[in-house]
C-alpha cells in the first residue's frame, strides 16, 4: 500500500520499483540479473521492465554478444525520477524500521 500510494502520481507500482532500484545503482544490466538479484520469476520481471518501458522510464537493448539476452538502461525520464524513488525508498525504510532502537537499525 505504502509503495503503491507514493509511486502512484509517477505513474508507476510497487512491482516496478525493484527494477528502477537496481538500475538506479547499476545499468547495462539483464532480466536475467534481476531475476537472479530479487529471486523472482522471469515472467515478474518481464511484465514490469515491459510497463516500465512503455511509461518511458527504461529502455531495452538486445546484447550484441548474445541476441537472446535483453539490456537495460534508465532513459532521461527514468533519471529525472531518481531523485523522487530515492525519496520514496527513505521514507519506506523510515516506517519500517519506526519500531526499532538505534542499535538494532545499525545491524540491519
Amino acid at each position: 500500500m505504502f509503495l503503491n500510494d507514493r509511486l502512484r502520481p509517477l505513474g508507476l507500482s510497487a512491482g516496478q520499483f525493484p527494477v528502477l532500484m537496481l538500475l538506479a545503482k547499476e545499468q547495462n544490466i539483464t532480466q536475467e540479473t534481476l531475476v537472479r538479484h530479487y529471486q523472482l520469476d522471469k515472467g515478474t520481471i518481464a511484465r514490469a521492465v515491459k510497463k516500465l518501458e512503455t511509461a518511458g522510464y527504461i529502455r531495452r537493448i538486445t546484447d550484441p554478444g548474445n541476441r537472446r539476452a535483453v539490456r537495460l538502461f534508465l532513459t532521461e525520464k527514468g533519471e529525472q525520477a531518481l531523485p523522487a524513488l530515492h525519496a520514496i525508498n527513505r521514507a519506506w525504510e523510515s516506517l519500517a524500521f519506526c519500531g526499532l532502537a538505534a542499535q538494532d537499525k545499525k545491524t540491519c
